[in-house]
C-alpha cells in the first residue's frame, strides 16, 4: 500500500487514496510537518521551535522533554506504517530518515525537474504531464497548520520559486499544444493574489493573441501595464511591454515600429483532388489524431505513412483543404522529396522556403542556425498548418519539427517513422489500400464520360489494382486511350506486369507503378533490396522467418532485421500472425520483375532450392514429430544456408503443418514448374500425409499427381511407383476407383518385376483398403493378408501396425469377431510401440466396433471414447468419423437418443469438412436406421438415399442393393398413406 506524507497543505498522512489530516495532536503534527520539510537533515531544537511554536505561544518549560514525548507519538505512527522510516534523536537535535519519494512536497519537486526538463527539450506533451502530476499533490497552502514567521517565509518562497514556475511550465506547454481555451480556463481559477503575477500575466496575453483575440490581449496589457507604472515597478512593466511587441511582431511577421504593412498569411496548399473518394473513417482518424483535449485543432504532430500509391499525400491535402479556415496564420506545404527521381530536400532549404512564406526572405550573411532561429521566432505563437510531403526518414524531419513545434504538422512518408512517433508521442495513422466499393468509385470518375465500362470488368480491374489509387489512376489515363469496343480485349489482356511496368510510360515522363515502386526500392539497403527481390520468388500467401532465412541465404538475426526495415518501408506487411510476412500483390510483381531484372538465373534458381529445400526438411522434421513411425522418401542433403523449423512437440508440428498447408502446396507446384523434381516429389509425398489426416483430399490428389510427374522427370522409377500407390489410395477415397485401381495395378507391376517387397507390401495393403471400400471383404482379407506376411518377413513396423488393423476391420465385417480381435490387439500393440496415435485410435475403434456386434455395448462405449480421446490430440478425420459412427450406433442401442444423434452429427460434420465420401455413406446409413427405428419413414429414406448416392459412386454393389431395398420398404406404407 502506498504512504505519502502530504505538506503541501495540513500535515497528513495518505495510505491508498485517502489522507488522514487528524491522526494526531496540532502540535505533534507541526513537529512531524517540520521534520518532513528537513527530511534527511538534523533539525536543532532551536529550529524545531521556530518553526512549530508559533510565537504568541509560550514555550513549554522542558522543551527538551516535551519535544522527546512529541517524538515518541511520531515514532509510533512511523512503526504502524509499512514504509520504512526512521526518528533518530541525539546531540540536541531530531534527524528523520525517510524515503523522499514518500514525501509529497518532494515528489513535487522531482515532477517539477522533469516538467522543466521536457520543456527545454521541446517535447510538451511530457511537460504537461509531469507539470500536472506535480500539481496534483498540492491540496491547499504548504504546512498549513504551522502558523510561524519561518514557516511562513518558507511557504511564500516555495510557492513563489517553484509553485508558480511549474504552472508557466504546464501553461507554456498547452500553448504550444494549441490548447490556449484551456490555459485561459485555468489562468481564471488561480488565487487572485497571483492573477497578475508576471508570469501568468505573459502567459495571458500569449493565449489571447493564440484565439486571435488580440484586442483584448491588448486592453489587459495596457491596464495591467498603467497599474505596474502606478505602483513604481518599471521594471515588471517593462517586461511586459517587451511581451506585449514580441507577440505584435511574431503575428505580424515584421519588426516592431517597421512601416512594412501586414502580409497575408501564406496559404500554400496544392489544389484538392476534384476525384478524391471515400477514405471517409481515415479523415474522421485524423480530425481526432489533430485535436486537442479542448476540442481545437492544436497544435502537434501528426505521421500519415503507407505503401508508395496508396494516396497518403492526397488524404493528407484534402484533409487540410477541409480544416484550413481554422489556422489564420496560414498553411504550408513542402514536397521533401524522400522518395523521388531528383534529390532530397534538406533542411535549410525548406527553412529558408518558409521564411519567404513568411515575408522575410533570410539575408545571405545569415548563417544557417541563425536563419533556424528566426523562422522558429516567426513562426512562434502562430496558428498554422504544416504539411511535410514524402519523408524519408525520421531524421529528414526532426529539426524542422523543433523548429515549428508551434504548428499542426502533418507527415507523409513510406516509412514507419517509428522513432519520431516513439519519441514525440505523434499519433500515426496507416493508409490501407481503397476498399473495392471506393476503388470502382474512383475509376468511374476518373474516366471519360464516353468510356462504358461494364460492371463486371470495372470490379475486376480494380482487384488488379489492388487498391491503390495510384495505379487506378493510371489504369484510368489508360483507358481513355482506347475507344469503347477495344476496352473487353484491353481488359482481358491486363495482367499483373503490364499494370505495374507498362501503363504510364507514355513518353511523358516515367509515370508508372514501377517507376513509383521503384523509388523506395532503390533507397533500401543493399541486403534489403535483395531479401525484398528474393522473398518475390516465394510462391505463397506468406511467409515465415526460417523461410525468408533460407530463401535469403542469412542466418535468422539478420533477416529479422531486413524484415523490419521492409515492413518499415511499407514493402512487406504483417498479417495478424505473429512473425509472418506477406507481398501486396502488386509489390509481390514488381518484387519478381526486380528478382529477374537483378538477380542472375543461377541465383535465383540457387534462392528457389534453398527455399524449398527448407520446406522439405521442415516437412519432414514434422512428420516425423507427429507420426515417429511412419517412413518419409529418402532425404536430400541439406544445402548451405537452409534453416528448417525445429519443432518441441507434436502439437508445434501440427499447427506449423496446418498454417503452412496453402504455402506448402505452393511450393509443391513451383517446384515441379520450375524443374525442382527431386524436391517436388519428396515435398509432394510427405505433404500429402498431412493433407490426407486433415481429410484435405482434393489438394492431396493434386500434389500427389505431380509427385508421380516429378518422380518421371527425375528419373526414379521407384518414387513414381510409390507416388502412385499415394495417389492411387487419394484416389479410391475420393470415390474413383477405377482411376486408383489403375495407379495401383502400375505400382505393383513395378514393384514385383523390382522385388521391391515393401512397394508390395504398401500396393496390397492399398489394394484391400480399395476392395473394402466397394464392398468386397473377403477380397479385402487376402490382400490384408499377403501384406502382412510380407511385412512380417521385412519387419516393417508401421506397415505391420496398419495391416493388422485393417486386417481385423475386415474380419470384423466378415464375422469373424474372434480373429478380427486378435489382429486389433496387435494392432494396437504395435502402434503404441511406434507412438502412432491414428493407428492406435483406429485399432481402438475397431475393438469398439467387435463389441458392438457382439452386444457388449459397455465395452464398446469404453473403446470408442478411449479412440475419439485420441483423435483429438493428432487429428484424423477418417478415424474420427468411423468412431463417432460407431458410437452413435452404441448409444442408440442403450436408449440414449440423445448421444446418438450427437455422435451421427459429429460424424457428418467431419465428413462434410473432409469430403470422406466412405465414412459418410456409412454416417448416412446407420442415421437413417436410428430414423427409422424412431418410425419416421421420411427421414430414413432421406439419409438412405443420400447414402445410396455415394455407395454407387464407390462402387459398392452389396451395400447399394441392401440400400435400395430399405428404400423401396419404407416407400411402401408411404405411398398407402397418401
Amino acid at each position: 500500500m502506498e504512504i505519502i506524507f502530504g505538506i503541501l497543505g495540513r500535515t497528513a498522512i495518505r495510505i491508498g487514496d485517502t489522507f488522514e489530516e487528524d491522526w494526531a495532536s496540532p502540535k505533534v503534527q507541526a513537529l512531524l510537518a517540520t521534520l518532513l520539510a528537513h527530511a534527511g537533515r538534523r533539525v536543532t531544537l532551536d529550529t524545531l521551535t521556530e518553526w512549530a511554536w508559533p510565537e504568541e505561544k509560550p514555550l513549554p518549560r522542558n522543551r527538551a522533554a516535551t519535544f522527546h514525548t512529541y517524538a515518541t507519538r511520531i515514532r509510533k505512527v512511523l512503526r504502524r506504517l509499512p514504509s520504512p522510516s526512521t526518528l533518530y534523536t541525539g546531540n540536541g537535535g531530531f534527524r528523520l530518515e525517510v524515503d523522499k519519494e514518500t514525501i509529497d512536497y518532494h515528489r513535487f519537486r522531482s515532477l517539477a525537474g522533469k516538467a522543466r526538463l521536457h520543456a527545454r527539450e521541446q517535447r510538451p506533451h511530457e511537460a504537461a504531464e509531469c507539470a500536472e502530476q506535480a500539481l496534483a499533490l498540492w491540496r491547499g497552502r504548504p504546512l498549513d497548520d504551522l502558523i510561524s514567521e519561518r514557516a511562513q517565509a518558507w511557504r511564500t518562497g516555495i510557492e513563489r520559486d517553484e509553485w508558480i514556475p511549474v504552472n508557466a511550465v504546464l501553461f507554456e506547454a498547452l500553448l504550444s499544444m494549441g490548447d490556449a481555451d484551456q490555459v485561459l480556463a485555468m489562468l481564471n481559477t488561480l488565487p487572485t493574489e497571483y492573477a497578475d503575477d508576471i508570469a501568468f500575466a505573459r502567459l495571458r496575453m500569449s493565449a489571447l493573441h493564440m484565439l486571435s483575440r488580440s484586442s483584448e490581449a491588448t486592453t489587459y496589457y495596457f491596464h495591467l501595464r498603467r497599474r505596474l507604472l502606478d505602483e513604481g515597478d518599471e521594471q515588471r512593466a517593462d517586461h511586459l511591454r517587451h511581451h506585449h511587441e514580441q507577440l505584435r511582431t511574431r503575428r505580424t511577421g515584421t519588426p516592431p515600429g517597421d512601416p512594412t504593412p501586414t502580409i497575408a498569411p501564406p496559404r500554400q496548399l496544392p489544389m484538392d483532388i476534384p476525384e478524391f473518394v471515400g477514405r471517409a473513417d481515415l479523415m474522421r482518424e485524423l480530425d481526432r489524431a489533430a485535436t486537442t483535449r479542448s476540442g481545437e485543432l492544436g497544435a502537434g504532430v501528426v505521421i500519415i505513412d503507407g505503401m508508395p500509391g496508396v494516396g497518403k499525400s492526397a488524404l493528407a491535402v484534402h484533409w487540410a483543404h477541409q480544416v484550413r479556415d481554422r489556422f489564420e496564420d496560414g498553411d504550408f506545404f513542402v514536397n521533401l522529396n524522400g522518395f523521388s527521381d531528383t534529390g532530397v530536400v534538406d533542411d535549410s532549404a525548406v527553412v529558408d522556403d518558409l521564411l519567404v512564406a513568411l515575408g522575410t526572405p533570410p539575408d545571405e550573411s545569415m548563417n544557417p542556425r541563425a536563419r533556424e532561429l528566426l523562422l522558429s521566432r516567426l513562426m512562434m505563437n502562430r496558428r498554422t498548418l504544416v504539411v511535410l510531403d514524402n519523408a524519408r526518414s525520421s531524421d529528414h524531419v526532426r529539426k524542422l519539427i523543433s523548429l515549428l513545434n508551434h504548428s499542426l504538422i502533418l507527415i507523409t512518408s513510406r516509412q514507419r517513422l517509428t522513432s519520431l512517433s516513439t519519441a514525440m508521442g505523434a499519433r500515426r495513422i496507416q493508409v490501407p489500400p481503397m476498399p473495392a466499393r471506393e476503388g470502382a468509385e474512383l475509376l468511374t470518375r476518373r474516366l471519360d464520360s464516353t468510356v462504358e465500362l461494364p460492371e463486371e470488368a470495372g470490379r475486376e480491374l480494380v482487384a488488379r489494382c489492388g487498391g491503390l489509387p495510384l495505379v487506378i489512376a493510371i489504369l484510368a489515363e489508360h483507358l481513355v486511350t482506347f475507344r469503347p469496343p477495344e476496352i473487353a480485349s484491353v481488359t482481358k489482356h491486363l495482367d499483373l506486369r503490364r499494370l505495374i511496368a507498362e501503363l504510364g510510360e507514355d513518353g511523358d515522363g516515367s509515370n508508372s507503378a514501377r517507376t513509383f515502386f521503384s523509388w523506395s526500392y532503390e533507397a533500401l539497403p543493399a541486403e534489403e533490396r535483395r531479401l525484398f527481390r528474393l522473398l518475390g520468388l516465394h510462391p505463397g500467401p506468406n511467409i515465415g522467418i526460417e523461410a525468408a532465412a533460407s530463401c535469403g541465404g542469412r542466418t535468422t538475426a539478420a533477416i529479422k532485421r531486413s524484415l523490419g526495415i521492409l515492413v518499415g518501408a511499407h514493402l512487406l506487411e504483417r498479417p495478424d500472425v505473429l512473425d509472418r510476412y506477406q507481398f501486396h500483390d502488386l509489390l509481390r510483381e514488381f518484387a519478381t520483375f526486380c528478382a529477374e531484372r537483378d538477380e542472375s538465373p543461377d541465383r535465383v534458381r540457387a534462392a528457389e532450392r534453398r527455399m524449398i529445400g527448407h520446406y522439405l526438411a521442415s516437412a519432414t522434421a514434422a512428420h516425423h514429430t507427429m507420426y515417429p513411425g511412419h517412413l518419409t522418401p529418402p532425404p536430400l542433403p541439406l544445402e548451405k544456408d537452409v534453416v528448417p523449423v525445429q519443432f518441441v512437440d507434436a502439437a508445434h508440428a501440427q499447427g506449423w503443418a496446418s498454417r503452412e498447408r496453402t504455402n506448402i502446396n505452393s511450393v509443391i507446384h513451383m517446384a515441379s514448374a520450375h524443374g525442382h523434381h527431386d524436391h517436388a516429389w519428396r515435398l509432394a509425398d510427405t505433404a500429402a500425409t498431412f493433407l490426407d489426416r486433415y481429410g484435405q483430399f482434393e489438394d492431396s490428389r493434386s500434389v500427389r499427381e505431380i509427385a508421380v510427374k516429378a518422380a518421371a522427370a527425375a528419373g526414379d522409377r521407384e518414387a513414381e511407383a510409390s507416388s502412385q500407390v499415394g495417389l492411387g489410395m487419394t484416389l479410391g477415397t475420393l470415390g474413383l476407383p477405377t482411376e486408383a485401381r489403375r495407379c495401383l495395378d502400375l505400382a505393383l507391376r513395378y514393384a514385383e518385376e523390382t522385388g521391391n517387397e515393401r512397394g508390395q507390401a504398401s500396393t496390397l495393403y492399398q489394394l484391400g483398403k480399395l476392395a473394402m471400400t466397394m464392398g468386397a471383404a473377403d477380397t479385402a482379407a487376402q490382400l490384408f493378408q499377403r501384406c502382412l506376411d510380407i511385412a512380417q518377413r521385412i519387419n516393417d513396423a508401421e506397415a505391420l501396425c496398419w495391416t493388422h488393423v485393417d486386417l481385423g476391420n475386415a474380419l470384423r465385417v466378415l464375422k469373424d469377431h474372434d480373429n478380427a480381435l486378435l489382429h486389433l490387439r496387435q494392432s494396437e500393440f504395435h502402434a503404441q510401440r511406434i507412438a502412432d496415435t491414428s493407428a492406435h485410435a483406429k485399432s481402438l475403434a475397431g475393438i469398439g466396433a467387435v463389441y458392438r456386434d457382439q452386444g457388449d455395448h459397455d465395452a464398446a462405449l469404453s473403446y470408442c471414447r478411449q479412440a475419439l480421446a485420441l483423435t483429438e490430440g493428432l487429428p484424423d478425420m477418417a478415424v474420427t468419423a468411423e468412431t463417432c459412427v460407431t458410437l452413435a450406433e452404441v448409444s442408440h442401442v442403450r436408449g440414449d437418443t440423445t448421444m446418438a444423434h450427437a455422435y451421427i452429427q459429429q460424424a457428418l460434420d467431419v465428413c462434410n469438412e473432409s469430403h470422406l465420401i466412405a465414412e459418410e455413406a456409412r454416417a448416412r446409413t446407420v442415421m437413417g436406421n436410428i430414423a427409422s427405428a424412431e418410425n419416421d419413414a421420411i427421414g430414413a429414406a432421406t439419409s438412405w438415399r443420400h447414402a445410396l448416392v455415394h455407395y454407387e459412386r464407390l462402387g459398392n454393389t452389396a451395400q447399394s442393393a441392401a440400400l435400395q431395398a430399405k428404400i423401396a420398404k419404407a416407400a411402401t406404407p408411404l405411398d398407402e398413406g397418401i
